[in-house]
């Protein structure tokens, strides 16, 4: 991957000083310029009436692989070239000379089709490419993502219309991103992006694309790919899909930071220390949040966990999917409370109920459980700790996926919910799945969702995939772990 990008990793901010990386030269071809066209051999995006240079070529790229990680793929190529308004043609180069061409129409692609997690609002365009004279329109200047897989004949063209940071190094955390402002877009430098004013903390972080992870481009016959549009890696070797970049406790403070995508694919991060933050008090460890009550699988004798998000805007929140019984384990009616770490020195109660938002109070009188059913709470701190803000709605877990029963990742189909029995609790449904890949989540959000592999899964793990067939599908839960169970009708 270091062939399609050179981006360099972001490295360690120490002290108030300006840190400019940039990458080396080690991994150019040597370019024999003797008769014919001096590039090395390769593919290139050639405008109409030119030849090819080397800032358009198109250089071996990986792919999303195993668990997310970078994997080689034949026959896939690309890089980020800047563009001018044009007809443009991938040539392929040996020898110095050019034999083939080939070109097609551009199409649109919904942002969707994107990233299926979390859609970027600005999708791509893609070509089936045949040898020939037709050319490939680019409507309008601009630093572009240009992609080419040998398999499928397919060119991926995505604009680079934003540059962020994601993580929660950063004061938006896991949950969103934080946007660099577009300073500029020219053939001499690419984009240069930049943000003022950003606190970075102890935690990790990658650089994104357009608010995506990834292209995906897989499909039935299983000879699809992932594409990345994201950076991660190590201070000194950050590629695309690469994992995520440590940052140190003791860098922490007020930052400029400014991202530089040059025109033939490299890129390098600068970043300016301008103030210092005060240390945070407030850990979330402290604050393991469990949900338990009368009505609830384990009674007052066992929590069920909530997942932490995480920080965003100095916001903690905490999400939790929990099934309340039609009969209370005791006289005193139906009710429940949140508490930390299994235990009852500090927890939390008051008025919760499906209308809204509520605040909760330390050592707050039980909250009142609604009707059986599964529900979805958060529960969300701005201040570290001094408020507590929750909501619960009526919608537990559902599937939602292109290879779900709904065939879309716009539409939730809900489980059932089935109650517990031995502290476990579980839903189900049964239906159509087609191949593609899907996952559960809860409360009809992205906040908190379920992927990895079947039948151990975890929370924000990757998309799931079963073979094509009707199934009967359960998901577990208890207390803890969650695990599905996926058996054909």
């Amino acid at each position: 991957m270091k062939h399609l990008t050179k981006i360099l990793s972001m490295a360690v901010l120490l002290s108030a000083t300006l840190f400019l990386f940039s990458c080396g030269e080690d991994d150019e071809p040597v370019i024999d310029v003797g008769d014919g066209i001096a590039v090395a051999d390769g593919y290139y995006f050639v405008q109409e009436g030119e030849e090819p240079v080397e800032e358009r070529a198109l250089l071996p790229e990986k792919v999303e692989g195993e668990g997310n990680a970078p994997t080689d793929r034949e026959g896939f190529f690309g890089n980020y070239v800047f563009l001018q308004a044009g007809n443009y043609q991938l040539q392929k180069v040996e020898a110095r000379e050019v034999v083939s061409t080939i070109g097609g129409d551009l199409r649109q692609i919904s942002g969707d089709s994107l990233s299926a997690d979390e859609p970027t609002t600005t999708g791509y365009q893609l070509a089936l490419l045949e040898e020939g004279d037709e050319q490939i329109t680019i409507d309008s200047d601009g630093l572009f993502k240009i992609s080419y897989d040998e398999t499928l004949s397919e060119l991926i063209v995505m604009e680079v219309q934003n540059v962020s940071l994601r993580g929660n190094a950063t004061p938006n955390g896991w949950e969103n991103d934080t946007q660099l402002n577009i300073i500029s877009v020219n053939a001499d430098e690419g984009i240069v992006a930049e943000v003022s004013g950003l606190t970075l903390r102890e935690g990790e972080y990658k650089v994104r694309i357009n608010n995506s992870w990834k292209i995906v481009r897989n499909n039935d016959a299983g000879t699809g790919y992932v594409a990345f549009t994201n950076y991660g890696g190590s201070a000194d070797n950050l590629v695309p899909g690469g994992g995520n970049i440590p940052f140190d406790e003791a860098n922490e403070g007020v930052y400029t930071v400014r991202i530089l995508l040059t025109n033939d694919g490299g890129a390098s991060f600068e970043a300016t220390k301008t103030g210092t933050v005060e240390p945070i008090t407030f850990d979330p460890d402290d604050y393991r949040f469990g949900i338990l009550g009368s009505v609830t699988a384990n009674g007052f004798d066992a929590d069920r966990d909530m997942f932490y998000k995480g920080v965003s805007n100095g916001v903690h929140t905490w999400y939790g999917v929990v099934y309340f019984a039609e009969e209370s384990v005791d006289d005193q009616g139906r009710r429940f409370k949140l508490r930390t770490n299994d235990d009852w020195a500090f927890n939390l109660g008051g008025p919760l109920t499906t209308e809204g938002e509520a605040q909760l109070t330390a050592n707050g009188p039980d909250i009142q459980a609604p009707a059986a059913g599964a529900y979805y709470i958060t529960l969300s701190t701005a201040d570290e700790g001094d408020t507590w803000t929750a909501t619960m709605k009526d919608f537990g877990w559902a599937l939602i996926g292109e290879g779900s029963p709904t065939a879309s990742w716009d539409e939730d189909v809900e489980m059932t919910a089935n109650g517990f029995a031995d502290g476990v609790t579980t839903y189900s449904y049964t239906g159509n799945f087609d191949g593609r890949e899907f996952k559960f989540r809860a409360g009809g959000e992205w906040q908190f969702d379920l992927g990895g592999t079947i039948p151990d899964l975890t929370i924000g793990g990757g998309n799931l995939s079963v073979e094509a067939g009707d199934y009967e599908v359960v998901l577990s839960f208890d207390g803890t772990n969650y695990s599905a169970v996926f058996t054909a009708q």
